[in-house]
């Protein structure tokens, strides 16, 4: 499966850069569209997406894999007492690279004010006129993509955004596939719990987002 995150020559990509691959491939913010295509499935109200036909992941162990080299001093070390290597695999450990990545965020949240300098103007005046806007970040859950189309009045007509969520949907639910199928002996609720830290290690929100899941259990 590939691995998706932003990236940027000098430090660990949060707010900006250029989506990587694991594989190397990079493309440009704009030409998101091009490569990460959304769908609809027969069994889900959510849309799944995939990365140049194929399944992929964006999240901690994406970024992580793709840009553990520009963590900081601090942050690595923290990595290496912590069992990591330059890459990881395993979505269990998942929480174990959001520490490390919590570790860089004070890092980068020191330097900032060490070198704060204040502005002139506190914002820049901009005037309206017709323009397609694409952005994107590193949300928690992983790659955040926007794309705004702004009119002469300065107010969107038309918007997309492609959560983290729905790329990770497809994984989600082949791990939750494989993760029964190899732990049939389990009594339901030790297995339920276990698809639920399946389910948080790609998304720890998801558990305050939905309430409206219904689960049937047919052992025939």
């Amino acid at each position: 499966m590939e691995l998706l995150a932003l990236s940027e020559p000098d430090r660990y990509a949060i707010e900006s850069g250029t989506p990587r691959t694991a594989s190397g491939g990079t493309f440009a913010v704009h030409e998101f569209p091009d490569h990460v295509v959304e769908h609809q499935v027969p069994h889900s109200t959510a849309l799944h997406s995939s990365l140049d036909g194929r399944r992929h992941l964006v999240g901690p162990l994406a970024r992580y894999s793709i840009n553990s080299a520009s963590l900081s001093e601090t942050a690595r070390q923290a990595a290496h007492a912590a069992g990591l290597g330059p890459t990881c695999r395993n979505p269990f450990r998942s929480i174990v690279v959001r520490a490390v990545e919590v570790v860089y965020a004070i890092d980068e949240a020191l330097r900032l004010i060490d070198e704060y300098e204040r502005f002139e103007h506190a914002s820049v005046d901009v005037p309206h006129h017709t323009a397609v806007g694409h952005g994107a970040t590193e949300a928690p859950r992983g790659l955040l993509y926007h794309r705004y189309d702004i009119g002469a009045d300065g107010l969107i007509r038309d918007a997309d955004i492609v959560p983290p969520t729905a790329q990770n949907q497809p994984a989600i639910e082949d791990d939750l596939r494989r993760l029964v199928a190899a732990n049939l002996d389990l009594a339901d609720h030790p297995l339920t719990s276990l698809c639920e830290r399946a389910i948080r290690n790609y998304d720890p929100c998801i558990s305050c987002s939905a309430h409206f899941l219904d689960l049937t259990v047919d052992r025939r």
